[in-house]
């Protein structure tokens, strides 16, 4: 019952990785009839890409392609963890009578193969065993974070947020010196100190409820990186004309600043999404890049841009969406926060913080 609705929730994903247009539009266009969604890719190189971007179900790939190749591309794939789907199944395309390539994609940890020319039933029954399995298995990891987000909330007890709420709310009372000035400045500060903890303390508590950070925290394996760092690198492969105009604000205690735990490929993109915006708008626009913490302990990265094209260029021309759907693929945020100021920040939640 269970795997029935995720099946009328949402098509099955296949990527089609093939360098011949025709061969490629054929499979993609039989596959769209049956009901799947499908991507296409004209190399390994793309085809990556794809796969990390659109998080497929099922990969059908050609062999010999220019660029990346078809056991390059699984290789990429199988050594990729920092995702649960590179056990992806894969199915590769040879020419008839090449035994020698299904045998190595066998030994690489290929699924299945088809001879070309394509047998297009057989082809159709292969994808829907093949997916129907990674839809069941989809369902079951599903049921266990709900199972886990159970566990977890039993565990910490309802009264938790009871009590937490009681000291939140004493301590924003006290701050304001409610029964007239405190003796001391240093007892308002501690007042203070006491409200903004509670804060970051719910939002650690929301976190440990929510399936979606479980997950990520337990079966995700992202990279562990200096954020600074990273951006210093990434600003430092732009071509000149743009990377003269670019600042990053460093932190004073850099040494003591946490990394972060993300996909950078995703991040990256995002990136390139966000300045390309931006230097749109305006070849000539200035663009300074600061990092800080907010009060539930969230990284956001602040964009400034200094320009001249005015606030309803900045507010309407930024495809803020576009950027929102890569982010979306880590639980990290983009936003035009002041157009006024041609302000945005990335927002990177607090589970993907870590701290030395």
């Amino acid at each position: 019952m269970l795997f029935s609705k995720i099946m009328s929730n949402r098509k099955a994903k296949i990527l089609c990785v093939e360098d011949e247009q025709d061969i490629r539009e054929n499979i993609a266009e039989i596959l769209r009839d049956e009901g799947f969604e499908v991507f296409e890719a004209v190399d390994g190189k793309k085809g990556y890409e794809s796969f990390i971007q659109n998080k497929p179900d099922l990969i059908i790939s050609d062999i010999m392609m220019p660029n990346i190749d078809g056991y390059g591309l699984l290789k990429m794939i199988r050594d990729n963890s920092n995702t649960r789907k590179n056990n992806i199944p894969f199915i590769f395309l040879t020419a008839l009578g090449q035994r020698d390539d299904v045998v190595k994609g066998v030994n690489l940890s290929a699924n299945d193969y088809l001879v070309k020319p394509i047998d297009f039933e057989l082809m159709i029954a292969k994808v829907k065993e093949k997916t129907d399995n990674a839809l069941k298995l989809e369902s079951q990891h599903k049921s266990n974070m709900k199972n886990l987000k159970n566990q977890v909330s039993l565990i910490l007890g309802k009264d938790v947020t009871s009590y937490l709420n009681i000291i939140t709310n004493a301590a924003m009372i006290l701050r304001d010196e409610p029964y007239g000035p405190l003796p001391h400045r240093k007892y308002k500060e501690d007042f203070e100190k006491i409200y903004n903890n509670a804060l970051k303390l719910r939002a650690a508590i929301e976190n440990s409820l929510d399936e979606t950070v479980i997950d990520n925290r337990l079966n995700a394996n992202e990279e562990v990186f200096d954020i600074h760092k990273f951006l210093k690198e990434f600003i430092a492969g732009l071509s000149p004309k743009y990377r003269e105009r670019i600042e990053v604000e460093i932190v004073s205690n850099q040494d003591d600043f946490p990394n972060i735990k993300c996909d950078k490929i995703v991040l990256h993109d995002a990136l390139k999404k966000i300045l390309s915006s931006f230097f749109k708008l305006d070849l000539d626009s200035n663009i300074s890049i600061r990092i800080m913490f907010d009060h539930t302990d969230q990284m956001v990265i602040i964009f400034r841009v200094d320009s001249k094209i005015g606030n309803l260029g900045f507010a309407t021309k930024v495809d803020e969406s576009a950027i929102a759907r890569i982010l979306d693929q880590q639980n990290c945020r983009f936003e035009i926060v002041d157009t006024q100021d041609n302000t945005a920040v990335l927002i990177i939640p607090s589970y993907r913080i870590i701290n030395s």
